[in-house]
């Protein structure tokens, strides 16, 4: 009989999607080889498969040692591959490893076709896409009553339907981003075809259309379940590729970027975490801010890369030693380099900057975001000489080094609750922390800058979508509480532009979106510059940034790629 023939094999995922769930589960349960029929032939073969366009922006295969594609399963899964191109060459991170794979390119903005690193999102996105229109292919009615399945599924086949479409159309709308003119595919074009390229307007089109035609499809946000995405997901979604559309096409859609944002504002089912780290804990599932989550958990879903990547590439076991209470065991860090650029840390006030072992959950702190672990050395912690203590990534005079000492890492993800429960009990191999793809603090930041930008809405409720950001932040005005050191709100006349693209990294950093901020603002390639940016990293000793080529505004497709596909051509400027 056909094997289910989707790069040659997958395993059976089955996640609880019933009606009662509250939270999407990753849970693989079998590794053996599975046959068309055999998955198709049940209700829950049918679950298993929407599950498995699901994992696949979360895990990098179906067991250990498998991988959904032939590279490196950590550093291709979603959102570890999507941080590398989103947050290395920008004023927030720096991240580097010894292995080769095109980490340090990224610092210096110099990367080309080869680069693994580059390749690896590309790919990952691809093989989405394509589980996803496997998935619709065998959900068109003639096809489930040629199974035996329609009658059973019928009630919420529609809601499946929409759903792998919205997580195609994303991976279209990044890949529209990253790579911008790119091979396209659906469910309707024959087995075996090469993806004929469009142009970015083209694929910018085809991503609105889909979100549009399926946003009153989708399961409402009255419903939701933690882990798929809704009816607010669209909106959302929506938001950000419009207040981006004229990056794409060349043409602005400001008032549809605050249209649609002003929309996730107003729905009642969501809103801000009463205290901002709430959104990057382990029960994060109960956060009432977070849209849409890629759930991660210590025993289903391990990986090299989401939020276990996140909280282990940024730490070291003397933090924890130290009494940094992390969630995750003192041998669970990588002890490497990830560190924060100075531009990151001077977007805060400096009394918020240093870590202070006194106050290891910042409350202390007027901005509740300055999460950072670094600072001069005072008391015990100068017993200790690895813990990074100076917030510049250099010294003078020297080339480039991997010293953790140099450069603020971060606490931002923990694996520890919210009640902030602590111990070596509670302390895991890996992470059960979910990544948050959409925050509803973004939405208010998007309306806000649509407006400025021309959008309809007035500067007064552009100023007051900034000061709920804010007040949150600082646990002032709706959200005072005992940590409450100082009021957040700004004036009307300090509200611009630039200060909104300082609060989204405030807001955001490590969120796998400031590259594409930073380019909106036509500050990515030049005019404005950070730690290493366009040097050489290599015996230089010049750490100034510098302007670079407009070229590196975008990815260049993979060379493998180009080589395989005749339909494609190479972006502009990359041999």
């Amino acid at each position: 009989m056909k094997r289910f023939n989707i790069y040659l094999k997958i395993t059976f995922l089955s996640f609880f999607l019933f009606s009662s769930c509250e939270e999407l589960d990753l849970q693989p349960i079998d590794s053996t080889l599975l046959i068309e029929d055999e998955v198709y032939s049940t209700y829950d073969g049918y679950v298993g498969m929407l599950a498995k366009c699901y994992a696949s922006f979360v895990l990098q295969g179906q067991g250990d040692g498998d991988v959904d594609i032939s590279r490196d399963g950590g550093r291709s899964t979603f959102n570890r591959a999507l941080f590398y191109l989103q947050e290395c060459p920008t004023d927030e991170v720096l991240f580097h490893s010894s292995s080769g794979n095109g980490t340090w390119t990224l610092i210096s903005m110099n990367w080309n076709p080869g680069t693994e690193v580059v390749g690896n999102m590309y790919y990952r996105l691809w093989i989405s896409i394509a589980f996803c229109n496997e998935f619709l292919r065998k959900t068109e009615q003639n096809v489930m009553e040629n199974y035996g399945v329609y009658n059973e599924a019928k009630g919420e086949v529609g809601y499946w339907r929409a759903e792998a479409r919205f997580l195609r159309a994303y991976c279209y709308y990044l890949l529209c981003d990253l790579y911008g003119s790119v091979g396209w595919i659906d469910e309707s074009s024959p087995n075996g075809a090469y993806p004929v390229q469009k142009t970015r307007t083209e694929i910018f089109k085809y991503v609105e259309s889909e979100f549009l035609d399926i946003e009153d499809d989708l399961m409402p946000a009255d419903k939701k379940v933690f882990g798929r995405v809704n009816q607010v997901a669209a909106w959302f979604a929506l938001s950000r590729l419009y207040l981006n559309g004229e990056v794409y096409t060349k043409e602005n859609y400001y008032d549809e970027a605050y249209r649609y944002a002003k929309k996730v504002i107003e729905d009642p089912n969501y809103s801000l975490a009463p205290n901002y780290i709430e959104n990057f804990l382990k029960d994060n599932d109960t956060s009432p801010e977070i849209i849409w989550a890629q759930p991660h958990d210590d025993t289903n879903s391990q990986s090299h890369g989401g939020t276990n990547f996140l909280i282990k590439y940024s730490s070291h076991k003397f933090m924890i030693n130290q009494g940094l209470e992390l969630g995750i065991t003192s041998d669970a860090p990588w002890n490497i380099n990830g560190r924060l650029k100075t531009n990151l840390i001077d977007k805060f006030d400096i009394e918020d900057q240093t870590y202070d072992p006194l106050d290891t959950w910042c409350d202390k702190k007027k901005d509740k975001r300055a999460l950072f672990y670094g600072g001069p050395l005072t008391g015990d912690q100068s017993k200790n000489p690895v813990v990074p203590h100076q917030k510049e990534t250099w010294r003078e005079n020297e080339p480039f080094e991997k010293n953790i000492t140099l450069g603020y890492t971060f606490t931002k993800w923990r694996n520890v609750t919210k009640d902030r429960a602590t111990g070596e009990d509670q302390r895991e191999q890996y992470v059960s922390i979910a990544f948050p793809m959409f925050r509803k603090a973004d939405a208010y930041l998007m309306a806000a800058e649509a407006i400025l930008r021309g959008g309809s809405g007035s500067r007064a409720e552009a100023l007051s979508f900034v000061n709920e950001v804010r007040h949150r932040a600082y646990n002032s005005g709706n959200y005072i509480s005992d940590r409450n050191v100082a009021d957040g709100s700004i004036t009307d006349s300090q509200l611009n532009l630039d200060f909104i693209l300082d609060e989204r990294a405030r807001e955001l950093w490590t969120e796998s979106i400031r590259r594409t901020d930073l380019i909106r603002f036509n500050k990515f390639t030049k005019g404005y510059n950070w730690d290493w940016k366009g040097q050489d990293t290599s015996g230089n000793t010049n750490h100034e940034g510098k302007d670079v080529d407009d070229k590196y505004n975008l990815y260049p497709i993979p060379q493998d790629e180009i080589l395989y596909n005749p339909n494609l051509t190479q972006n502009p400027n990359y041999l």
